[in-house]
């Protein structure tokens, strides 16, 4: 039992699991959480939308640890067995954000008049961006930042890809396809406009070829074709398509660096294909989100406090991982311009899966690291502003 008299870390971190939390559905499970904070005289907060926000301390530095609220749908049984605890949740991203709160809660008094804590949980990062672009409207200015969620316990995340999520709409006019020849098949234009993505980010890519050989896959640029639609009848031929794309870039490029060159490639395609048939071509674009891709160097305070804290717990040296996905890391490095970081137990590859499970002992030693985190920040902090 902890100084606090609450449950224990397990239990804690089973009941975090067993408060069924979809995105939009993430109320019950927060205001279970804020109760705790509450109690140990943190100022607790709810703005707009549903993010919990609690802070303790003051003055500089500002340290916001933050993870999200939320997971993807879909009830998953929950038990414990062979040192595993299993359910929806508990590697994505519950046993991330309950080790930070545990950890907070059993925190000397005494690390909080070193600085300030505060913590963020965000709502809906599986579905949309309304969760963290509201969050991003508070006035506090941290200086560090620290997200929750499964890197491993001896890996720390300094980068991510960033991510531009679009549809293109393609509108012609249909006829019997017995006459095919006189129409325009909106799927074949776009799979033409397809074609011209892929090139795009191929010249982009190549023209980086010479830089960051190390880490292929992190340091291009992948398009991806997720989703296309079109055509109602089998004897027609189809005068609306659509295609979705998503494109995940490294911090080598913005995502107008990359919007643009595409943009121009497919306004000269459609400029000429004008041309040579005579024919008034629709193309549409809309963007569905934008996420600028995010990197640090990993000789910084953050990155050296935790790192200190891994060794001592784990006693085997941490590794700085980049990832290729994208995370809420990205909005809000960017967005503050501070140092941030993702760090939390579990095995990221179980992550939306129907097995989904957190070793315990993982998540207890994460406890551990936080705990030894927060006072070596404070410390590393102190030293460099003597």
């Amino acid at each position: 039992m902890n100084k606090l008299n609450l449950i224990g870390p397990v239990e804690f971190l089973k009941k975090c699991v067993e408060y069924y939390s979809p995105s939009g559905e993430e109320k019950d499970f927060s205001l279970f959480l804020s109760k705790l904070l509450r109690n140990s005289q943190f100022n607790v907060s709810f703005d707009k939308v549903g993010n919990l926000i609690a802070e303790k301390g003051g003055g500089m530095p500002t340290l916001l640890l933050s993870s999200h609220l939320d997971t993807i749908p879909g009830k998953l049984p929950i038990y414990i067995e062979n040192g595993f605890l299993y359910g929806r949740g508990s590697v994505d991203c519950k046993a991330s954000l309950a080790a930070i709160i545990y950890s907070l809660l059993n925190l000397d008094n005494d690390v909080f008049s070193k600085g300030t804590i505060i913590f963020g949980g965000i709502i809906r990062e599986e579905e949309r961006l309304i969760g963290i672009q509201e969050f991003l409207k508070r006035d506090f200015t941290p200086d560090y930042a620290l997200f929750g969620e499964p890197t491993g316990i001896n890996q720390i995340c300094i980068g991510y890809k960033g991510r531009i999520s679009m549809n293109f709409r393609v509108l012609t006019k249909t006829g019997h396809v017995a006459s095919s020849w006189q129409y325009f098949n909106a799927i074949e234009i776009c799979i033409e406009i397809w074609n011209i993505i892929k090139l795009s980010c191929w010249r982009l890519n190549k023209n980086m070829s010479g830089e960051n050989k190390k880490n292929n896959f992190f340091n291009k640029i992948i398009p991806n074709l997720t989703c296309m639609s079109g055509g109602e009848l089998s004897n027609c031929v189809p005068s609306e398509a659509k295609i979705q794309v998503d494109i995940r870039f490294p911090p080598k490029f913005t995502s107008e660096d990359i919007l643009d060159v595409i943009r121009n490639d497919i306004l000269n395609f459609k400029i000429l294909f004008e041309r040579e048939n005579n024919f008034n071509l629709s193309i549409k674009e809309e963007i569905n989100s934008l996420v600028e891709a995010y990197s640090i160097m990993g000789n910084n305070l953050i990155a050296n406090a935790l790192r200190w804290a891994i060794y001592k717990v784990t006693k085997v040296k941490p590794k700085l991982i980049k990832k290729t996905g994208t995370t809420f890391i990205n909005n809000i490095g960017k967005h503050y311009s501070i140092p941030s970081i993702t760090y939390g137990p579990g095995d990221p590859k179980l992550e939306h899966t129907d097995n989904e499970n957190i070793n315990i002992q993982e998540y207890l030693n994460c406890i551990k690291v936080y705990n030894s985190f927060y006072k070596k920040f404070f410390e590393l902090y102190k030293k460099e502003h003597i």
